[in-house]
């Protein structure tokens, strides 16, 4: 069924795509990255080398009409040796008041300030890469219909309600979610979110990025999925601090209400507006009885340079060490340093 609806929502691209060319107000933007990683295993006291090409993403946007608005997204990427193509976003928007509209089709889920902010492209990335919850907690997109109000009032009251599929895709059971953020000053933006979902067979999560899922082998039956997320984000001229925190619950019939944590710290601080040096903290943990994602027990810190030779351009260097539950994984994989040399860039 996802297949079915990506092909669809591509289609649905093209087609918009060539009327809105043939209008004049049609907007493609490009994004990509290059990277050099540097892995050094400690426990077997092994290194590892690589390039690596980072997702090549367009971001279309353009007007349809009175009220309507057209945003896609989609890249190329390089997994298990292969190019795939995804589909991230394809969604038609309807202005149809004031600050207030309806949205329907392929969305970020807007659980976080960072799903609902950031493109897929690295160059906005505070960080070289994603917190650690967007590959277990985190539902990244979803396909329904959503109503969303921005800057509402003298605190710029935000919302989003939405419909759409549950986390295994299936239409049949829908998820819902309620988001709600305030921006009481210029640059700050503190918001809170809750997402549900019924699982019907606990099979692999087709919404979010790579590493999701993993007890879907495991344990087939259903489960109640509830996720709560607060965020904190605050970019100023100098400081910027951005703190995502969430907390996960499944409830199945045989071992009952199980939790997780996640939370993500990253501060900056710019220097004369191209320099940014800054450390980041982000942990995950998992209770044993866990049957969505398993136990997971992960701790990353580290710290980067930020270089904005322009808007368009920078280069972050990041140093970061891995710590996992022995239980979880091998001894082979269980701790190691990385060293990030990213490239990213946009073409308007």
């Amino acid at each position: 069924k996802i297949m079915k609806f990506n092909y669809l929502f591509l289609l649905t691209l093209i087609y918009s795509s060539t009327g809105l060319l043939a209008q004049g107000n049609f907007n493609v933007k490009g994004f990509g990255s290059m990277e050099h990683n540097l892995e050094y295993h400690q426990d077997v006291e092994e290194f590892d080398l690589a390039w690596q090409l980072g997702e090549q993403s367009l971001f279309v946007t353009g007007d349809m009409g009175n009220k309507f608005s057209f945003l896609g997204e989609f890249s190329l990427g390089y997994r298990g040796g292969d190019i795939h193509a995804n589909l991230h976003r394809a969604r038609i928007k309807c202005n149809y008041v004031g600050n207030h509209s309806l949205m329907i089709g392929q969305m970020h889920t807007p659980v976080n300030y960072w799903n609902d902010v950031y493109y897929h492209a690295r160059i906005f990335f505070p960080t070289t890469d994603r917190p650690l919850a967007f590959s277990y907690f985190i539902p990244v997109h979803s396909i329904g219909i959503r109503a969303q109000g921005q800057n509402l009032g003298k605190l710029n009251f935000g919302y989003d309600i939405q419909t759409t599929n549950s986390l295994t895709g299936d239409g049949n059971n829908p998820a819902v979610l309620g988001a709600f953020h305030i921006k009481p000053v210029d640059g700050m933006r503190i918001g809170a979110s809750y997402y549900y979902s019924y699982i019907p067979q606990n099979n692999t999560m087709q919404h979010m990025h790579q590493g999701s899922g993993m007890m879907g082998s495991m344990y087939a039956g259903s489960l109640d999925y509830q996720l709560i997320n607060f965020s904190f984000a605050r970019f100023e001229t100098k400081l910027e601090i951005l703190n995502e925190f969430s907390m996960v619950s499944s409830r199945s019939d045989t071992l009952g209400v199980a939790e997780g944590y996640g939370n993500y710290l990253y501060i900056g601080y710019n220097i004369k507006e191209k320099y940014t040096p800054y450390i980041l903290l982000d942990m995950l943990k998992n209770e044993n009885n866990e049957l969505r994602n398993g136990l997971v027990n992960q701790l990353k810190y580290g710290v980067g340079y930020k270089h904005q030779f322009n808007p368009l351009i920078n280069l972050k260097c990041q140093i970061e060490r891995y710590t996992f539950n022995p239980n979880w994984a091998n001894n082979s994989t269980s701790n190691y340093y990385e060293f990030i040399l990213q490239l990213s860039y946009a073409i308007y």
